[in-house]
């Protein structure tokens, strides 16, 4: 869903679907064109809208600090409330690269000037 927010664009959108237009053609007595108009079929339905609602109360239900837990949970009583463990991993990726980095940084003085790339080696 996110990625589709962050687009400005719909679910379905962002699933493929594209929009059909219906035009609508008004003749007169004589079998003469007078008007015609067309609809594109709406992106933003009820489900689509439904979908960004859900989203906006899940995001409001969560703590502002960026811990991803439920406000209602954080500031829970101490006694009464959920307990919290916290834990640590490491991103393999991120030390690779602050390694690579430092070394570079003792040797190099154009360190900061470098554009710098991870990827997972093959087995």
């Amino acid at each position: 869903m996110e990625a589709a927010e962050r687009r400005g664009i719909s679910l379905k959108r962002l699933g493929g679907w594209e929009p059909v237009t219906v035009t609508e053609y008004e003749y007169d007595g004589d079998g003469r064109l007078v008007r015609n108009w067309s609809q594109p079929e709406s992106e933003w339905d009820q489900r689509e809208q439904a979908w960004v609602a859900a989203l906006a109360a899940y995001r409001a239900e969560l703590c502002p600090c960026g811990c991803g837990q439920r406000y209602a949970d954080v500031t829970s009583d101490e006694e009464t409330g959920p307990q919290f463990v916290a834990s640590r991993v490491v991103c393999r990726a991120r030390l690779a690269l602050l390694e690579a980095q430092k070394a570079a940084e003792t040797q190099d003085v154009v360190g900061g000037a470098r554009l710098w790339h991870v990827q997972m080696q093959k087995g």
